[in-house]
């Protein structure tokens, strides 16, 4: 397929049908808005001012409440039905943008963000309770006021000393320095010990030497009435209370489980205003008009055209200049086949506009090769089976969609290539039939005994690897001619023919040359000494005028040497990377292999009504191991070969992604009406 051809679209409108605009060119989905070009030499154009953002900044508060909202009913919220494969609601256009369901949604938005703002700072306050229940528990065996103070006769001090220290030894020492002084035991834990210290005054210097040799230090209970154990209790009833109000909050948000579905569309009708009005705060506004630069696409361009009759505006389309193309939106024309392949192209990197769209010529080769390494009826049927009941399920968006949908044409390919090799689960059916003692069943491709007379595999990796690896190798040559050829008309496009047939067509026709001297070395034709030899030889001295042509003096003979050297390994290691596709398929299918006789190694020692489960439990969990193992490594390599062997050959990349003003949605499906 091609890329779209897109014209430059300026338009200039009426201020008081901006807004109704906007909104019929996000219905249609055809207009790229862009940023206006600099005319700031201009004075008339200096003199026009951007829209106000506040609109903008609305659109994105609400997305933030509602994202919020959604966020807490996750949360706290009762678990609902539904997951990953949960099909999405389908509903209108209207439905999406009804302000009324929209106003009521963020009003239910703000409630739970409230509600969620109520749950953590009652967190937050049990959380302090608990603090202050840890801080008095060394001294809930304390029978006296915590708020107890000192007298103008007596000294009353509350500390700690290390949990080493002898307190027997510390009222002695106490004793010794004066009398009059009493210490009261509260708790202990692995730290410290706590204490209380009542001296008379009159003691009260001779006692500090003492304190300080065992390491008394006040201890700050400041803010604390009554003793230690009532304050205790009255903490577990605050915390008891706190406990009752997060219950009741936390039921208050479950009660707005049933509105989630209505939270989810205004997420989406959020996102479609943040886009829209991220649109309007790049156009350029005078008093009374407005002015838009775009892109427009050439087959919508009618479509267009009769949609701006209904508003007041004048405006026109022209084709890109060339030196343009580096700013002009990418978007490939696909079709249901090629389509999928848009994801694997993305991940790689957009055609320039002025390139080619891969997608049509890599789908045949991404989708054999993807077969090929795969290989096995079972394991395509599976993983065809699969995604295709995630695409009716789901109906996936976006990238993952696309991987999705092209999954389930290289699962039908696995299956196919599978069949005619003759892979089963690998060889499951032998396996099984021999573990128990029965004749091996007659089964074209898949199962064909000696004698039985059906055919039996067209390609059998695990008998003959040699023609499978040639096959491969064959099968990547042509994929990089495909690749030339491209190079060869893009060239041509661009009026250089003779760069195009020196660089590339010389090296077909050295090409055509080996290939008739390889006839001609295995017998197969006698034409290769006639015309294989003089063909070489005329070519190279083809190359060596035409590689040399923009050289200068002995630079000629280098350059020569260096296209010859640089093409020949090149090309040679660019096939010879499709051996991979013979590799991933020969592992595939010895893995395959080694879980089957796992599986009927402890089977064929067993009655069958104990051994045909056991040998189904390790087929089951290693075919499920090597399924998922060759899914991953078939898909990397499979797209390393575009990547790197294809690609090369032809691709431009650089393409800036096509970003119209369109309704995207995340949570729901907008059912198309006329």
């Amino acid at each position: 397929m091609s890329i779209v051809k897109m014209k430059r679209l300026r338009l200039i409108g009426m201020q008081d049908q901006r807004q109704a605009m906007l909104r019929q060119l996000q219905h249609l989905g055809c207009v790229q808005i862009d940023e206006p070009g600099d005319r700031s030499d201009d004075p008339d154009w200096a003199a026009l001012t951007r829209p106000d953002t506040g609109a903008l900044n609305r659109a994105r508060d609400a997305r933030t409440s509602v994202e919020n909202a959604l966020k807490t009913l996750k949360k706290y919220g009762p678990k609902q039905k539904g997951g990953l494969l949960t099909p999405r609601p389908v509903i209108t256009e209207a439905e999406l943008f009804d302000d009324t369901a929209y106003q009521a949604a963020l009003a239910d938005a703000g409630r739970l963000v409230e509600l969620e703002r109520s749950i953590a700072a009652l967190y937050a306050e049990q959380t302090k309770l608990r603090s202050q229940k840890l801080t008095l528990a060394p001294w809930l065996a304390l029978d006296i006021p915590l708020e107890t103070a000192s007298t103008p006769e007596v000294a009353v001090s509350f500390g700690t000393v290390a949990a080493s220290a002898d307190l027997d030894g510390l009222e002695r020492a106490l004793e010794e320095a004066g009398g009059l002084c009493q210490v009261l035991r509260a708790g202990e834990d692995r730290e410290l010990k706590y204490l209380v210290l009542i001296c008379h005054r009159s003691v009260e210097e001779a006692c500090q030497p003492v304190l300080k040799q065992f390491g008394f230090s006040k201890a700050a209970l400041r803010g604390w009435t009554g003793t230690a154990a009532e304050n205790d209790a009255r903490l577990d009833r605050e915390l008891d209370d706190s406990a009752r109000r997060l219950e009741e909050t936390i039921a208050q948000v479950g009660a707005y489980a049933p509105g989630k579905g209505a939270l989810e569309r205004a997420l989406d009708r959020a996102a479609q205003e943040i886009k829209r009005e991220e649109a309007r705060c790049r156009l350029l506004d005078s008093g009374s008009a407005f002015f838009l630069e775009g892109w427009v696409p050439v087959p919508e361009e009618e479509t267009f055209r009769a949609q701006m009759e209904q508003f007041t505006c004048c405006w026109e389309t022209a084709d890109p200049d060339p030196e343009d193309y580096p700013v002009v939106p990418v978007k490939l024309k696909s079709n249901r086949f090629t389509e999928p392949l848009t994801t694997i192209t993305e991940m790689y990197a957009l055609p320039a506009y002025d390139g080619v769209d891969p997608n049509g010529l890599m789908a045949p080769f991404y989708i054999f090769f993807f077969g090929f390494m795969f290989a096995d009826l079972a394991y395509g049927l599976l993983l065809a089976g699969a995604c295709l009941f995630i695409q009716l399920r789901v109906r996936p968006k976006g990238g993952f969609g696309q991987l999705v949908r092209l999954m389930i044409m290289c699962g039908i390919s696995s299956a196919v290539i599978g069949f005619l090799t003759g892979g089963f689960f690998s060889d499951l059916i032998v396996q099984f039939t021999d573990m128990l003692g029965l004749p091996q069943p007659a089964i074209p491709f898949l199962s064909a005994p000696e004698g039985s007379g059906v055919p039996g595999p067209v390609l059998s990796v695990m008998d003959d690897p040699m023609t499978v690896l040639v096959f491969a190798l064959i099968v990547g040559f042509v994929q990089i001619l495909v690749g030339m050829i491209v190079k060869f008309w893009m060239l041509c496009r661009a009026g250089q023919v003779w760069d195009a047939i020196w660089d590339i067509g010389t090296w077909w026709v050295i090409f055509v040359g080996i290939g008739l001297f390889a006839l001609n070395m295995t017998g197969i034709s006698g034409v290769g000494s006639v015309a294989g030899y003089p063909a070489v030889l005329i070519i190279g001295c083809v190359m060596l005028l035409a590689q040399a042509r923009t050289a200068k003096g002995f630079g000629k003979v280098t350059a020569v040497i260096s296209a010859v050297y640089n093409g020949v390994t090149g090309y040679f290691g660019d096939i010879l990377s499709y051996s991979r596709l013979m590799v991933m398929m020969l592992a595939g299918s010895v893995i395959g292999q080694v879980f089957n006789i796992l599986a009927a190694m402890p089977g064929g020692g067993l009655p069958p009504a104990i051994g045909i489960p056991i040998f189904f439990l390790i087929v089951i969990v290693g075919h499920a191991f090597n399924i998922g193992l060759n899914v991953i490594g078939t898909y990397v390599h499979t797209s390393r070969l575009q990547y790197l062997e294809f690609f090369k050959q032809f691709y431009v990349e650089g393409g800036r992604p096509w970003r119209p003003l369109n309704i995207e949605t995340k949570y729901v499906d907008i059912k198309e009406e006329q």
